[in-house]
């Protein structure tokens, strides 16, 4: 067995095909579009945020004055627009964008818990149905770092129990359906704390409130560790969506991230 720590990446994002999105908006707005287009994308951080920005005035044709009858005047800063879309909850424009990340040497504890947000998300996650795991990766939470010697000795003695029952099977001559019922039926005396991985895409609206409950005090300290984490890694990469996330340090040295717009 082997002491592990979970690690995150970011390893997607919503992109944006320029060309078809300048032909769109000249299309909707003219001229006038085209120049708010030519300005935003200039200065935009991310495609993330620059196609929230879009689906959110194209629900009011905003993109200048003159398209719209009813509009005498617009937000021209992004950070100022995205801050008022914050502020009035108008959460779907959030719903356009996505970020896909993976986590690796995650336990059966934290990936149970997340399968839960299964609003505005895709998961695609490590099969013990047939992977046949090699050795036990463990992640401990600072309450049992005492018992460490103690826990390592419960996990190698399941670890070698595991590997004395699959010798027990003649696994190179059995059919890969068979094989992979006997996979299926061994994992089933595995600690659910063993590491594996999982693919997580979401939507930023479902970011914004799952890093909310997740990191919150209360929270499951391994999906706090690892959301805080994804925190941060959002808040650099979308600082205009993420801009009104605050944090505050707990004594497990993990932080919780709350927001200034809770409904959104």
């Amino acid at each position: 067995m082997r002491f592990i720590s979970p690690q995150v990446y970011l390893i997607a994002e919503t992109r944006i095909d320029l060309d078809q999105l300048n032909e769109m908006i000249e299309s909707i707005g003219g001229s006038i579009a085209k120049n708010w287009l030519d300005k935003t994308e200039s200065s935009s951080q991310s495609d993330g945020e620059l196609l929230t920005e879009v689906s959110g005035r194209i629900c009011y044709k905003s993109f200048g004055v003159g398209l719209n009858p009813n509009v005498t005047k617009i937000r021209q800063n992004s950070k100022d627009y995205i801050q008022n879309t914050l502020s009035k909850g108008d959460g779907s424009i959030f719903e356009h964008s996505s970020c896909t990340f993976a986590f690796l040497n995650v336990s059966r504890v934290f990936t149970h818990e997340l399968v839960r947000h299964r609003v505005g998300s895709a998961i695609s996650q490590e099969s013990l149905r047939y992977v046949r795991p090699t050795d036990l990766g463990i992640w401990l939470p600072p309450e049992l770092d005492n018992n460490k010697h103690k826990i390592q000795s419960i996990i190698e003695d399941t670890e070698k129990n595991y590997q004395d029952l699959e010798k027990m099977f003649d696994w190179d001559d059995m059919k890969f359906d068979f094989k992979k019922r006997v996979t299926s039926a061994l994992r089933r005396i595995l600690p659910q704390g063993m590491s594996n991985s999982i693919i997580w895409t979401a939507n930023h609206r479902t970011l914004r409130h799952v890093i909310t409950m997740r990191t919150a005090e209360s929270a499951e300290i391994e999906i706090r560790y690892i959301f805080d984490k994804v925190a941060q890694i959002l808040k650099t990469k979308f600082p205009l969506i993420y801009d009104d996330f605050e944090s505050t340090k707990l004594d497990d040295d993990t932080n919780s991230w709350k927001p200034k717009y809770l409904k959104v």
